[in-house]
């Protein structure tokens, strides 16, 4: 949330800063103050709803022998074939102004560079990350933060762990009602806010 007031202000600050150095164009010509305008606050927009709230997929596998999850960024249905679409369009438009022109020199430079970056969009495809607890057996404490609704095992170091996350406290319930019938019985469980991030 401090990310994204953040981000905030500095966007408004430059559209200040940008609104007092054209205020002769804008004075003149207003339509532009509106495009200017707009042109921030989709970038704003952009920043936000593509970076600073990116979600995470989490999808957890409860075992006998211990727990595995996978997670990766969440990205709609059409960005695979929007990604491979931009790509498509850079590389026709370099290719075709280098016909145009006549120059393959043209090519050189910082177009070959906007054409390998192109090539990685052609093949971009969404990481999945996976992580595997070890045998419920060697655990020995449990952290429950129940403000963020998260779980964290850990072994023999509290530092390290294996965190899930959940979408309900009555999930997180029963998970912690499935964890104390599979730990050992001397399992220490701690109850406090934790700042744990996915490594």
């Amino acid at each position: 949330m401090r990310m994204q007031l953040f981000l905030g202000l500095g966007h408004v600050a430059m559209l200040l800063f940008n609104v007092w150095a054209w205020w002769d164009l804008f004075t003149q010509e207003p339509h532009w103050a509106a495009v200017f305008t707009s042109v921030i606050a989709a970038n704003y927009a952009y920043y936000v709803g593509l970076m600073v709230r990116q979600k995470t997929i989490f999808n957890y596998t409860l075992k006998t022998d211990g727990a595995t999850v996978e997670y990766y960024l969440h990205y709609p249905d059409f960005a695979s074939s929007f990604f491979k679409g931009i790509a498509i369009f850079v590389m026709l438009v370099f290719g075709l102004v280098a016909v145009l022109t006549g120059s393959l020199l043209f090519l050189v430079g910082p177009v070959a560079m906007a054409f390998i970056a192109a090539i990685k969009l052609l093949n971009w495809e969404n990481p999945v990350h996976h992580r595997q607890t070890a045998p419920w057996q060697l655990h020995e404490f449990v952290t429950v933060d129940h403000k963020r609704l998260m779980v964290i095992i850990h072994c023999d170091d509290i530092t390290t762990g294996f965190a899930a996350r959940f979408p309900s406290k009555a999930l997180m319930d029963k998970y912690l009602a499935f964890l104390r019938e599979v730990l050992p019985a001397n399992v220490e469980y701690i109850e406090k806010t934790t700042n744990w991030h996915q490594g």
